[in-house]
């Protein structure tokens, strides 16, 4: 979701079934008020001070906090002093804080930003394993699965590991639609049946949506970057192409991926509507758990926000995302994933803990590295708790994976997937993006002329970063 410069190019590369066997999913970022979490009172001169810094997820913090107040008990010559920030402030403060000696010893942040702006810019150290409770960083590298580091490696250095492995799929409302006649367990496999089923599924108040049939979240430049590149892997799209100066958000394949959400809204029938969306990116879904939308897109972590209170409660499924080429019986060994949107594709991405560059200091630097290696230690509360996969090698022998909902569709989905690729200046880029999409999305501008607009102004950021 941020860069400058050309971080490792991972974008292409698919997860076989030998790494899928071995893990992963994960969670994503929601917002509150900055916070800090009580420490035990203790002489500040006997103990090391170390600063953590994340997102706001309700179920990822509550965790953190007990694995940071187990962590201090075990350790009472360590003091982990716990931020947690706004998700519309979060990569904004985080980027500034650092370099500038301001910053947090540990982060928490996303493959886009590691690959495109914190390695680059060196503002990350590599990982120590020793202090991790690693004997090398061979035995690092073999405790996880073959692509859970790809987020975070650069030439061979590994700068984070991850806290979270992500996939996207589609949250269906079981209830909506038996209630207007259409099967739950056959939801739409391609854009055009999810137009097709969603005009049933839509309630309107005269002209206001009171359900909508299909729709994606309006929150910050994080979800845009991602939603929005979900559908240019689908089609094929780049915002700059792989040589890093070639800007082509406004070509084709770009356009086409950008119709697709555009029609849902402004084309008849119309089945999304942006204006009556959930703002509160605390709880991205929103929408989906007070039973306002039928289907959107969604992510493992968000199976933890559901609960008893949420109006869909156990009317809720997950399905294959909708696809522009969902293939031969949409499984992905009938049409394989290729890198022009020729087959089924949908996006990775994850959340590495990193070590900031700044922390030079060896007890903070050899502290920070000890607490990272202790919160990764527990794949199975990680997943139970907040509904986070952590990809650690063999995970899925675990009691709490068996007992992951809808664990065949996440894996199938899995075996679509692919990173999206970094976009140089990404920061500003995708700053940009948001007020592009915007004024097609929420305003009616035609799709073409909306990234015709943008791309000088890419081209500018790209040329100035």
């Amino acid at each position: 979701m941020t860069n400058r410069g050309a971080g490792p190019r991972t974008g292409g590369h698919r997860v076989d079934r030998r790494t899928l066997a071995k893990g992963a999913i994960g969670a994503a970022a929601t917002a509150a008020l900055a916070t800090s979490l009580p420490v035990a009172p203790a002489a500040a001169q006997d103990k090391t001070v170390i600063k953590f810094w994340t997102h706001t997820h309700p179920p990822m913090v509550e965790l953190n906090k007990a694995l940071v107040a187990d962590f201090m008990a075990a350790n009472p010559d360590i003091e982990v002093q716990y931020e947690i920030i706004p998700n519309n402030e979060f990569a904004t403060k985080m980027l500034a804080s650092m370099g500038t000696g301001t910053g947090p010893d540990i982060i928490n942040m996303d493959d886009a930003q590691m690959r495109s702006t914190y390695i680059p810019k060196g503002l990350v150290q590599e990982v120590d394993p020793a202090n991790m409770g690693y004997g090398s960083l061979d035995d690092l590298k073999a405790a996880y699965i073959p692509t859970a580091l790809e987020g975070s490696t650069v030439d061979g250095k590994v700068y984070g590991v991850p806290s979270e492995f992500n996939v996207t799929a589609m949250a269906v409302n079981d209830a909506a639609f038996t209630e207007v006649g259409l099967d739950p367990k056959a939801p739409p496999a391609d854009w055009t049946a999810v137009t097709e089923q969603g005009a049933k599924l839509v309630v309107k108040d005269g002209d206001t949506f009171t359900r909508r049939g299909f729709d994606f979240t309006y929150l910050h430049a994080g979800w845009y970057h991602n939603l929005f590149g979900t559908l240019l892997l689908q089609t094929g799209g780049r915002v700059v192409a792989e040589d890093g100066t070639t800007v082509t958000v406004a070509e084709a394949p770009s356009v086409e991926a950008l119709h697709i959400w555009y029609d849902l809204i402004w084309k008849e029938p119309k089945i999304a509507d942006p204006t009556v969306a959930n703002q509160d990116a605390t709880v991205p879904y929103q929408d989906f758990l007070d039973g306002k939308v039928a289907m959107m897109p969604f992510n493992p972590w968000g199976m933890g926000l559901i609960t008893s209170d949420s109006v869909v409660a156990d009317t809720w499924s997950i399905a294959p995302l909708p696809q522009k080429h969902p293939g031969s019986a949409g499984t992905p060994e009938a049409t394989p994933v290729s890198a022009d949107g020729a087959g089924p594709v949908t996006p990775l991405y994850a959340y590495y803990w990193s070590v900031n560059a700044l922390t030079t200091d060896e007890k903070k630097k050899a502290a920070a590295f000890k607490f990272i290696g202790y919160i990764s230690s527990f794949p199975g509360r990680w997943l139970k708790e907040s509904s986070f996969i952590q990809p650690k090698t063999g995970w899925e022998d675990s009691e709490e994976a068996k007992e992951l909902p809808f664990f065949e569709v996440w894996s199938s989905e899995m075996l679509k997937g692919q990173f999206l690729p970094v976009t140089p200046a990404g920061e500003q880029v995708d700053t940009l993006m948001k007020s592009a999409l915007e004024q097609s999305l929420l305003s009616g501008e035609d799709p073409q002329e909306a990234l015709d607009g943008v791309k000088p102004q890419i081209e500018a950021a790209i040329a100035s970063s």
